[in-house]
């Protein structure tokens, strides 16, 4: 691992290093990196320090089976944008179906309490397991924010990110005093089935129309009832997963393959260059010629395909079919 990283690549799954594990005890939170691309299936246990709580903030679609304290919390696929906090001292367990990209906010006692000795109603109890809010929209911006910090580096770079580190904090501390509300309110899930039913339809179809019912259809329900269970399962819209899973399949043949922008935005659904731009860049917060520069990704070879004077629908997203 580069000791210059402000976001630690874990050479062990959770665990940090002992220069990490050694300051720890400062009121600071140590923000930690789990990714790979490998489609393999790899089992991986670890405990949290009783020093810490771990926050898990999901930044890809993957399939996973995780378990904490020999219960299982979650078995399927689990999107991007979730979020679970795991108790100090704490035996946890996770199979990983394929790759993982994964962001770990190791965050001490004191400084939970100190974030919430001035939050109203003292939600410093309520950083558990079961009371964090699945989907967190606002926190995956965040998070995905967060990496940014070693492109800053330097002091900079890290008082950059014990801001954003914060931040998350205190958004967890606020959500987590009102998500048995909010949960009682969602009303009922998609159930694991039928998600997986859902997500699979999508995953096969990333490059062509998709319409809101069809989805539905494929999980057995009325548009109606789908999206509001969907939403209820995963904290996401139908839409809005569709464009995630489609800017991350984007994201994947940008650094991969040396296609071009065009043939990348015709290839996960997009039938304006336009708009493949300006839903890429809200996602991954740069345009995608950009982003791949950035990540040294091939130069995509031109294309004849004049994709900009097509007139079409913009989103590829609910298609009327004559």
């Amino acid at each position: 691992m580069d000791p210059k990283n402000i976001i630690e690549v874990e050479a062990k799954w959770r665990v940090l290093s002992q220069a990490s594990a050694t300051a720890v005890s400062a009121p600071r939170v140590i923000a930690t990196r789990w990714h790979a691309g490998s489609e393999r299936t790899l089992e991986f246990a670890a405990e949290t320090t009783a020093e810490c709580h771990v926050v898990k903030i999901v930044l890809r679609t993957m399939n996973i089976r995780l378990s904490v304290s020999g219960r299982t919390v979650h078995d399927g696929v689990t999107t991007a944008g979730t979020v679970h906090v795991t108790e100090p001292a704490v035996p946890v367990r996770c199979l990983f179906r394929g790759p993982y990209d994964v962001l770990h906010l190791h965050v001490p006692h004191t400084l939970i309490a100190e974030c919430a000795h001035d939050t109203p109603g003292h939600y410093a109890r309520a950083l558990h397991s079961e009371a964090v809010p699945r989907t967190e929209i606002a926190i995956d911006w965040l998070g995905r924010a967060l990496l940014e910090a070693d492109e800053i580096g330097g002091s900079l770079g890290q008082t950059y990110a014990d801001c954003i580190s914060m931040a998350i904090v205190s958004r967890l501390l606020v959500w987590t005093g009102h998500v048995a509300t909010s949960e009682r309110s969602r009303g009922s899930r998609l159930s694991q089935w039928r998600l997986k039913r859902a997500i699979d339809y999508v995953e096969a179809r990333l490059n062509e129309p998709v319409s809101l019912a069809d989805i539905a259809s494929s999980a057995g329900l009325t548009r109606m009832h789908f999206a509001a269970q969907f939403r209820a399962a995963t904290g996401l819209r139908p839409h809005e997963y569709l464009l995630r899973r489609r800017i991350e399949r984007a994201q994947e043949m940008l650094v991969g393959t040396g296609m071009s922008l065009v043939d990348v935005a015709l290839s996960v659904g997009f039938q304006t260059q336009s708009h493949f731009t300006s839903v890429f860049k809200r996602y991954a917060g740069q345009p995608p010629r950009a982003w791949r520069e950035s990540r040294g990704g091939p130069i995509g070879r031109t294309s004849d395909h004049p994709l900009d004077k097509r007139e079409g629908i913009a989103a590829g997203w609910v298609v009327v079919r004559k």
